[in-house]
């Protein structure tokens, strides 16, 4: 079943003149089909999911009931992970921001933690010498140079003496097990990928003796995306199997002779390649206007819900119009803009097509940092809507926010 102006009328009267749509069932496909191509070369892979990139609650308890993990850049991410019934132990914590009380709860409880720091470094030891008998699992976020990027502010230079030193006396700490490395980048193109695999393996068999237990290249990986949106991206857009045959394909030369029991586990972190295309997001037009020339379109929505992209391309759309085309309502170039009062706030530049007022648009491939980047700035956050297009059935996922949701507390 396609949308179609009855089925939005319809949501609309439910959920008002903005919504967001997600489609739970595609984002279950994009999981098993990405996972799939890289366990077809190499076996011992593993998704932990970007929570930061889209932490619907339903979303988060698709992966763990697929065993998959959680990877989490931030207390609250982790508190959402053991809330919706995550094992400790299958969540991966990530970030540049760990204080004590939140690294020594996680640590305890067993989860992996991945140090970005030097400070962190003398907080695990404290923790760690003080519960003496407990296994301290954590990982290294490694910093080096790749195609494409110079400099990243995350994680330990590889490069200095003291990044050895300092692992050297971790190593000295009976309890510490140092389970593995991580790295993250966020270029996207398959040649940023063929160089942090080809470092991070190299790496890893200085750092270590034996193969380590895990090693993690990350995320930032391109989505499944409309042509037209392709198109906008310098890079050349790769299929799931482009980068399965780039990464794991390593992993299973490097690894061959090993025992399956004794390979390392390949840890994906993706975010924007499952969920990006999995979501849309349904304005109306409130009015049209010619300023001097320029074309205006006003809809119920805006930027702030679009996006990290969105001031930089135009997201693909579809246009649900209640009149036909004709040459009063046609239009060589409109901007389509927001509600809010930000010279800036466009969410569409320079639409070709019919408009009218009261016509639904709707934008697709925001499924990737969009609803959760919204700011209480001028109104509320909108509905996420669950919708399955084969039944016509809906879950709110999401309510509307409201004014107490937003001014609680400042009044508690």
């Amino acid at each position: 079943m396609n949308l179609n102006n009855n089925i939005l009328n319809r949501l609309s009267s439910l959920y008002g003149d903005s919504f967001y749509l997600l489609n739970s069932s595609l984002f279950e496909n994009n999981y098993d089909n990405f996972l799939k191509e890289f366990r077809n070369i190499y076996p011992n892979t593993f998704i932990a999911y970007s929570y930061k990139t889209n932490y619907i609650p339903k979303l988060c308890s698709i992966i763990k009931n697929k065993n998959g993990y959680a990877e989490v850049v931030s207390n609250m991410e982790y508190d959402l992970a053991i809330k919706i019934g995550m094992d400790p132990k299958r969540i991966i914590v990530n970030g540049p921001y760990k204080i004590k009380e939140d690294l020594e709860k996680m640590l305890l409880q067993g989860s992996l933690v991945n140090l970005d720091s030097y400070a962190e470094i003398d907080i695990v030891k404290e923790i760690a010498l003080l519960n003496k008998y407990t296994r301290i699992n954590i990982g290294i976020r490694c910093n080096f140079e790749i195609t494409g990027m110079t400099h990243s502010r995350f994680g330990f230079d590889v490069e200095t003496r003291m990044f050895y030193e300092i692992i050297q006396k971790l190593r000295q700490i009976e309890n510490i097990n140092i389970q593995g490395l991580h790295c993250h980048f966020p270029t996207r193109g398959l040649e940023s990928f063929k160089s942090r695999v080809e470092k991070i393996t190299s790496l890893s068999n200085i750092f270590f003796s034996s193969p380590p237990e895990y090693i993690s290249i990350g995320g930032g990986f391109y989505g499944k995306m409309d042509i037209s949106l392709e198109n906008q991206f310098s890079d050349k857009i790769p299929k799931y199997r482009e980068y399965a045959k780039v990464i794991a394909t390593k992993f299973s030369e490097l690894y061959k002779n090993v025992n399956k029991d004794f390979k390392p586990k390949l840890f994906l972190e993706p975010g924007t390649v499952i969920v990006a295309n999995t979501m849309k997001f349904v304005v109306t037009i409130k009015d049209i206007k010619n300023i001097r020339g320029r074309y205006l379109a006003i809809t119920s929505g805006s930027k702030f819900n679009l996006g990290l992209f969105s001031s930089s391309i135009n997201l693909p759309i579809n246009v649900y119009s209640r009149k036909k085309s004709n040459k009063d309502n046609h239009f060589d170039s409109i901007d389509i803009t927001g509600y809010t009062c930000i010279e800036s706030d466009i969410l569409y530049k320079g639409y070709n097509g019919c408009l009218n007022e009261g016509d639904y648009i709707v934008f697709d491939n925001v499924g990737s940092y969009s609803f959760l980047f919204k700011p209480p700035f001028i109104l509320p956050n909108v509905a996420i809507i669950d919708y399955n297009y084969n039944t016509d059935a809906q879950e709110v996922v999401k309510r509307k926010e409201n004014f107490t949701d937003i001014f609680r507390t400042f009044f508690d």
